[in-house]
């Protein structure tokens, strides 16, 4: 395995040091999210010199298109005269955590044009660049106030299967937010490489399925304004003649301190019902795995969506790799993808 180096910078992305040698590296990356690391390293002059809140790592086997990591946060630990720190923080993206949307946002357009109508209205960060895109996008509508960016963000990206990412021009010292799309490696399509994650290809290490309906909600009950037999109620369902009743399953919103003042009827119920949408939740399913790394970056990647076959489980899936998690310790290197529904999520406005 060759050494990954992490290259250090200050915030206004002036070179520091580099850290040349630690126990274990955790890097995280996600799609829909701002990824995050964790590093352990060794109590010499230098890597004191370089912890500093807001420094920038940068791994030295990735290229400025990458995500980078921003320390937030450390911890000394002494254990029989042994000094360990571990560092924390998150990628680049999680710098629009940092910001709210404080003027009113009213927008009617692709999803690509909504994530920079939400960037270029909050207060802006000096050297970040928000960079055009080409990517091909439906349609959104919707409005914030007093919003966090970061969180709304996340909703817009899960709601149009885009990502988006902050990533560095050091050259000219300068960020740049960019969005990106994971490719189809599925069947279904014939213009990219195809991949599958299974027993037969002999690429699945230590796998873990999950699946759980305990919170699942089919059926939603919203109470607005009014009392008793006046009161206005709206019901939001994804249930259909076909559903079996062990399949329903009911949950009440109180919604009595949204004022219908000043709204029509249709306003109003609209209001009410996006509550109760929000309210209705579908089975959670993960697969993970531990997989053969050297495929990692060149058949597959972060967003693409692959097939998955655990022959001895009989299970086959189309999934989108939702996070990918690399963990370098000890002269080993493990890629730990994981998987998620392919299918974008309903978007609401709230």
């Amino acid at each position: 395995m060759k050494a990954i180096f992490l290259n250090v910078y200050d915030r206004d992305l002036n070179f520091l040091g580099v850290i040349d040698s630690y126990s274990s590296l955790r890097w995280r990356r996600k799609y829909f999210e701002a990824g995050e690391f964790e590093l352990n390293i060794n109590p010499t002059a230098n890597n004191y010199r370089l912890l500093k809140a807001d420094n920038i790592i940068v791994r030295s086997d990735l290229t400025e298109n990458d995500e980078f990591g921003i320390i937030d946060s450390w911890k000394f630990k002494e254990d029989k005269e042994k000094v360990t720190i571990t560092v924390y923080g998150r990628f680049g993206l999680f710098l629009l955590n940092r910001r709210i949307i404080k003027n009113r946002i009213n927008y009617r357009g692709t999803y690509i044009g909504g994530f920079r109508k939400l960037l270029t209205t909050m207060r802006p960060f000096s050297k970040l660049d928000i960079t055009n895109s080409d990517i091909v996008s439906g349609s959104v509508d919707f409005q914030c106030t007093y919003k966090n960016v970061y969180t709304y963000h996340e909703k817009l990206s899960k709601a149009s299967n885009i990502g988006g990412k902050i990533v560095l021009d050091l050259e000219n010292k300068r960020y740049k937010y960019v969005n990106y799309v994971g490719k189809d490696r599925t069947e279904d399509q014939k213009v990219n490489t195809r991949y599958e994650f299974s027993e037969d290809k002999s690429n699945l290490d230590t796998t873990e399925h999950t699946y759980s309906r305990k919170n699942m909600i089919t059926d939603v009950l919203v109470g607005g304004a009014g009392e008793d037999t006046n009161r206005i109620m709206r019901t939001v369902t994804n249930v259909t003649a076909d559903t079996h009743d062990f399949d329903i399953r009911e949950a009440f919103v109180d919604a009595k301190n949204e004022s219908n003042k000043d709204l029509s009827a249709a306003e109003y119920n609209a209001i009410l019902d996006d509550l109760g949408k929000e309210k209705l939740t579908d089975p959670t399913e993960t697969f993970e795995a531990t997989v053969h790394s050297t495929d990692y970056r060149k058949y597959w990647d972060l967003g693409d969506i692959v097939n998955i076959k655990k022959e001895s489980w009989s299970m086959t899936k189309k999934q989108r790799i939702t996070e990918v998690e690399e963990v370098i310790e000890k002269g080993k290197h493990d890629v730990i993808p994981t998987y998620g529904n392919p299918i974008a999520e309903t978007f609401n406005n709230d």
